[in-house]
């Protein structure tokens, strides 16, 4: 279990260690899980972005005295568009992870809206559903099993 826990920390600083060494803009925030909708893997997640590339990923953990999750979603940003004013589309397949204490692992595809409510690139919003496909989970291959995940959150463009 402590090998778990330590893996799920360098993986983390890993992942936060990416807009670093990376020269394009980045953004960074959270996202909450709309639990009537199916939620996230995790309740809350981190997520971030590089500007000009077209994956997101969101990376949430669960610790306590006696369990420890981790939630991993990794999306791609296959289409996205200008809507109107302040508000953008994107849309695309992706992948969610959910472990140790009950395996999860699937497909998404999420539907999403970015919104810029100060009309600049500071600070976006998002709004997001992902109808999804658990392809295995704890008690072996699992298909079909359909999800529906949802989500609201925000990042920080630096």
């Amino acid at each position: 279990m402590k090998s778990g826990k330590l893996l799920c920390v360098l993986l983390l600083l890993a992942v936060i260690s990416v807009p670093a060494v990376v020269s394009q803009s980045f953004g960074i925030g959270a996202e909450y899980g709309i639990p009537a909708l199916g939620g996230l893997p995790q309740n809350a997640m981190l997520t971030f972005k590089v500007s000009e590339v077209p994956f997101v990923v969101g990376i949430g953990m669960q610790l306590g005295q006696s369990n420890f999750n981790l939630g991993l979603t990794l999306d791609w940003w296959l289409h996205h568009q200008h809507l109107v004013g302040i508000i953008d589309l994107y849309a695309g397949p992706g992948l969610y992870l959910m472990l140790p204490s009950s395996f999860i692992l699937g497909g998404r595809i999420p539907v999403g809206l970015r919104i810029w409510p100060l009309g600049s690139s500071l600070l976006e919003v998002f709004l997001e559903i992902a109808p999804g496909l658990t392809f295995i989970d704890s008690s072996g291959v699992n298909i079909p099993n359909f999800t529906l995940q949802a989500a609201v959150g925000f990042r920080f463009w630096f």
